[in-house]
């Protein structure tokens, strides 16, 4: 499929979402726990001193709205989805206390449009992995530099194909079937991108938060379910493992806290 044909696919994919699921987190991963984790980890990085924040590929603004709850700062919501951002922007209206800290614009992570070193801190929540090539994450991670202020913070949180690979190894031990990419999901090679990203942020950690949620829902939720490639999502194991400490290196999604330099 060509390049062109493909983002139009992956942008409808995502529009037909947020209709089909509004304000609710399922808009965006179909996994609540793992949506709440990301949230709480996601806010570790975030001060709470008033600062300049663009949540990049923001769907329909579940956790921006969530960050702007939790932090004195101003938001800028921005996604490529037509109907997410309107679906943002409905949710807001639920939030009217928030209006003068959050703004849902529509935009493109490859081309902002916000000025050079105008923002403080940037997030991007599994927004890289829906870009159709490598060339393409490494151009949206030039872009998150050019917006970002000097010693701004990149907090990227996105899935990588090791954290899949390691989780697989286990499945297969557990005689589970693989876990494979969704179609429209391109995971971050991090052999490849951690040394460009090196280029332009210094990386001051990278934070594996999700591993034993992963060992918990993947692997002991997969073995108790009777459908063993797709547990629930809701069960007391995932509920539970959502509230734990995480520990070892065994999920796809990381948290990378970058600085611009």
């Amino acid at each position: 499929m060509k390049k062109e044909a493909q983002i139009n696919k992956i942008k409808q994919f995502w529009n037909e979402q947020a209709l089909k699921h509004q304000s609710s987190y399922l808009a965006t991963v179909p996994d609540k726990y793992l949506k709440e984790i990301e949230i709480k980890n996601i806010l570790k990085y975030l001060p709470r001193q008033h600062k300049k924040i663009a949540d990049i590929g923001c769907g329909n603004g579940f956790s921006t709205i969530e960050f702007a709850r939790q932090r004195n700062s101003d938001f800028l919501g921005v996604d490529y989805s037509e109907n997410m951002i309107e679906q943002a922007n409905n949710f807001l209206n639920k939030h009217r206390f928030l209006k003068k800290k959050v703004k849902f614009l529509l935009g493109d992570v490859l081309n902002l449009g916000f000025k050079d070193n105008s923002l403080d801190i940037a997030i991007t929540d599994r927004c890289l992995i829906n870009l159709v090539s490598l060339k393409d994450q490494e151009a949206a991670i030039k872009e998150i530099r050019r917006i970002l202020k000097k010693g701004g913070k990149y907090i990227m949180c996105e899935d990588t194909q090791e954290g899949l690979s390691k989780i697989n190894e286990m499945r297969n031990i557990a005689n589970l079937p693989i876990i494979k990419n969704h179609w429209h999901n391109i995971y971050v090679n991090e052999k490849k991108l951690i040394p460009f990203i090196g280029r332009y942020f210094k990386i001051l950690q990278i934070d594996n938060f999700s591993s034993l949620y992963y060992i918990a829902s993947r692997i002991f939720n997969a073995v108790s379910s009777k459908d063993k490639t797709k547990p629930d999502y809701l069960s007391i194991i995932n509920e539970t493992a959502a509230r734990l400490p995480s520990a070892g290196d065994y999920s796809p999604l990381k948290i990378f806290y970058l600085e611009k330099i």
